[in-house]
This record gives structure tokens, sequence and C-alpha cells, in this order.
């Protein structure tokens, strides 16, 4: 049986609105039984041990998991970045030492974990696009430093046993560089994410989930709904560094009454938040391969998109959903009259090759020319 530590700021009681976060919790429920899954994480809310090992439930499997570090991932204010503290408490506890691979999806862990545990296979999951993201504007610290990202995947990529990328962008630059590299779509949880067991006549109620951060574009929700007709509403379900911008922004619009927000909502009860709607809206100016997108779409919405939003090719015009050429509002107006065509079971069927039943295990297993 092959034992594989997972080294990533998570903490199983404490559900976060991020993919890594989403992966983790995916690929512990659905882990295969000829893997033993550990997770040396953090404690974000101050009620465990660092450095003891605990059984936790996570999607009803029970794993153990060690928090290294005490911290909330969530909090991105810190003079020192979070991954400096785990890097730390990995040094300090060394969780698992005779583990056969070892999972990060941070480069920066990953080139400690290499020093850290020079026996095991290294296994490298990355994101979105790397150094296409920094440049569009991400929040990581690497933006200010693109000599370093670019430093970390020459140091690491080519000493993983495993890299797998979850974005086709990112996969093509970095398989032109690199071996062992490969893509891999993101998955759907298929007991939380299901269509409702009835669907609207007239499709008018549109989701925006999403963390209403730069990145996601809110202004660009915002204005789409007041160029859109009187009979569709909005409900925003997040929050983020610009919530009070998109809040004064909607009700200084035409559409102010059409437009609800409902904050950021538990990964547990998202599906049903989906179930609630008809339409998925994404504004993102960019995205690795957008977990909302996949759920919405297994929970029978069709997806309105811009070019960032949804950068795959996962959603097709008048098939599963709609696209627009660009970040305008008016754009959006045929776009949803086209989705709201869309059936349910359009929209499901279009990514059921996506369920995290059989994904999961895929991107679990080392292609056979890797060394662990």
């Amino acid at each position: 049986m092959e034992r594989r530590l997972i080294v990533e700021q998570f903490d199983p009681e404490c559900p976060r609105p991020s993919g890594i976060d989403t992966c983790i919790r995916g690929l512990a429920r659905y882990c295969p039984p000829n893997i033993k899954l550990q997770i040396a994480g953090v404690d974000a809310l101050g009620n465990k041990r660092l450095g003891e090992w605990a059984e936790y439930d996570i999607g009803g499997r029970s794993v153990e998991f060690m928090p290294v570090a005490r911290l909330d991932p969530g909090n991105i204010r810190k003079s020192r970045p979070h991954s400096g503290w785990v890097a730390y408490g990995l040094q300090k506890y060394r969780p698992a030492a005779d583990a056969d691979v070892v999972n990060t999806h941070r480069l920066n862990l990953a080139a400690i974990v290499l020093r850290l545990y020079p026996r095991a296979g290294l296994v490298q999951y990355l994101h979105g696009s790397g150094i296409d993201d920094l440049e569009k504007g991400s929040r990581s610290i690497f933006r200010h430093a693109l000599f370093a990202y670019r430093w970390l995947e020459r140091n690491v990529i080519p000493r993983a046993v495993d890299t797998v990328v979850f974005s086709k962008a990112g996969t093509d630059r970095l398989t032109s560089l690199y071996p062992r590299v490969r893509f891999s779509p993101n998955w759907y949880d298929p007991a939380e994410f299901y269509p409702s067991q009835s669907e609207a006549v007239v499709k008018s109620r549109i989701l925006w989930p999403a963390r209403i951060e730069p990145q996601k574009n809110p202004e660009l929700a915002v204005d789409v709904m007041s160029a859109l007709p009187e009979q569709y509403t909005l409900t925003v379900a997040g929050s983020g560094a610009l919530d009070a911008m998109m809040r004064r922004r909607a009700q200084a619009s035409g559409a102010a009454k059409r437009i609800q927000f409902i904050g950021a909502i538990p990964k547990s009860k998202i599906g049903a938040v989906m179930r609630s709607h008809d339409l998925l809206l994404m504004t993102s100016r960019f995205e690795g391969y957008p977990y909302a997108v996949v759920e919405g779409l297994a929970s029978g919405l069709p997806v309105v998109t811009t070019p960032g939003g949804e950068p795959n090719r996962l959603v097709e015009h008048g098939v599963n959903g709609a696209r627009v050429d660009a970040d305008s509002p008016e754009l959006f107006v045929p776009a949803v009259e086209v989705a709201a065509k869309i059936s349910a079971r359009a929209a499901r069927d279009s990514v059921s090759r996506l369920s995290a039943v059989s994904l999961v295990p895929e991107v679990l297993t080392i292609p056979r020319d890797g060394k662990a």
C-alpha cells in the first residue's frame, strides 16, 4: 500500500472557498483503498495540538491529520507568508517521515519537501496557469517576484515524479519545458452536486458564486444585471475584499432590487444553493479550471462565461451554456438568452465524465514512468 502525505495550509474542520481546499477534500473522500492518505496542515481554529496525529472525518472518510502550524489561511495580511510557518512546522515535527509520496499544492512548499523528504517521491499539483496568472493580477506574493516563481518551477518540477496541472494553458506551457507533466480537469462531488428534481420553465434566477475579489471581476456581474431585462435576478454567493464596493455598485445600479447578497456559503450547502437557481454567471478575468463551473453544470445550471472565466472550453456555446467574446455587459444579454434555453439535463450530461468517483483515482495514480 502506498503511504501518501499531503502538505497544505488545510484544516479539516475549517472548509474554505478555494480550489485547493476543495481538491484536498475530494482526494480524501474518493481516495482508492490502495493508498493510505495522511494530511499535514494547520490549526485554523486554535483547538488542536500541534505535532500530534488525530482522526478526522472528511466527506465520510476517516483521515489522519497533523497540524504543524497555527494560523488562519483566510487571513492573508501576515508579515510572514503562511507557507513559511508550515515549512517551519514540517521541519520541527517531520510528520510521516517514511512516506512513499509527498503531495504538495504550492511550489515553495515543494522546495522544502524535497529537502525534508529526500526518499519520498514528490507529486506536485498546480491549480492555475502559473506565470500567466501572476501577470494577470493574481494576489499571490509571487506577483512581486516573478523571478522567484520561475526559479521554483525550474528547481521543483523536473524533480517531481508527477506534476498534475488543473489548467490547459498551464499544461501546454509546462509540457513544452519539463517531463512528467500532465493535465487534469477538476471534478464535482456527485454526493453534493446534482440537478433539482424540477426544472423551471423560464430560467431567470442567476447565481454568481465567487470570492468578491479583483480576479472575479464583480463590477462586471453588477453591470450585466443592469443590462439584462427585468425578469432576471442575481444572487451573489461570496465575500471578499471588494464586498462593500460591489454592494455600493449594486445599490447605485438600475438593478438594485434584483440583486441579492447572501454572503459566503459553506461548501456543504453550495449544492443546494445551486439547485435553487437556473443559470450560473462567471465574470472572472482569469481562472485555472474553476470548480464553480464544473459544479454548476453538474447541478444542472447552464453557464454564461467570459473567456477568462472558463478558459478550458468546457462551456460550449449553445450546448451547455454561452460564451461572450469580451467583458462587455451588452454582450451578455443575448448570451443569457441562449443559456436560458438549454436544459438542466444537457448541462449535467456535459460533465458526466468529471465525477470525483472516476477522476480522483486517476489523478492519484502516478504514471508508470514516474519513480515513487
